[in-house]
């Protein structure tokens, strides 16, 4: 962690950017990690005032990939504002990641409150199901499978299967996705995990027969409950006044 903060406060210094939250993705997060995974960090920051008074178009992305298998990626707080009008699933799971690196005071809790109003759970469902059906056609024939394969189907099936019968934001660890499921599912998941921190990214698992089923049945139930769920509040109220606030209200700009 100690690397991570050194990374980013370099960045905000190189960049003239300040950072306003920084967090872990990817499997680490997920709570499926092999003790090869990379570490993702993804954060959301601002430029100066006047970075934003321009007609021009200008980057609002910043990607580092150092060594030590960290990844870094920014995304600047107005193009994290119009993806959460969109209710973008992996901006929005980004705040429910149980590892955190840093966050200006009130910006975290400020934002989730937006997601909770713009949060749509017919478009964070087709994020993962799409995810789910990719991955599914990719593994379900094959007698070999990659263990992260198997983890990232479940990850996408279980999101789906929340959603369907809660519609609440998701978690993004998988042992709260995991709560929405059979006590036998859970303890069948949960050995697959445990043998994931024990082996590399690229260990093949022999197929396994009742993860198979399950994979099948969530499908079955998630494509004939997809048409009930609800939308989100269509305008740009709130994001507006949350961007101004933040970008005025900072004492550097």
């Amino acid at each position: 962690m100690e690397n991570i903060l050194t990374q980013l406060n370099k960045l905000e210094k190189d960049l003239d950017i300040k950072i306003l939250y920084a967090c872990e993705t990817g499997s680490r997060a997920w709570g499926f990690p092999s003790p090869d995974s990379d570490f993702d960090v993804r954060f959301i920051y601002m430029h100066k005032r006047d970075w934003y008074l321009s007609l021009a178009e200008k980057k609002d992305t910043i990607e580092v990939a150092l060594k030590d298998n960290l990844d870094i990626t920014g995304w600047d707080l107005k193009k994290s504002l119009v993806l959460l009008k969109k209710s973008n699933a992996s901006l929005i799971e980004r705040f429910q990641s149980p590892m955190e690196y840093f966050a200006e005071p009130s910006f975290k809790e400020d934002f989730k409150k937006l997601i909770a109003a713009y949060y749509s759970p017919t478009a964070v469902f087709y994020h993962h199901y799409a995810l789910a059906k990719r991955f599914w056609e990719d593994i379900k024939d094959s007698n070999e499978i990659k263990l992260k394969s198997y983890c990232y189907l479940v990850r996408s099936l279980l999101s789906c299967n929340w959603i369907v019968k809660d519609k609440s934001v998701l978690p993004m660890h998988i042992e709260g996705l995991m709560q929405l499921t059979t006590e036998a599912n859970k303890i069948m998941l949960s050995e697959l995990i445990a043998l994931k921190a024990t082996v590399g990214e690229k260990y093949l698992h022999p197929k396994n027969e009742a993860l198979h089923n399950l994979a099948s049945e969530l499908l079955d139930f998630i494509e004939a409950s997809k048409d009930t769920l609800g939308v989100n509040d269509n305008s740009y109220a709130q994001p507006d006044e949350f961007f101004l606030k933040t970008l005025y209200g900072n004492a550097n700009n």
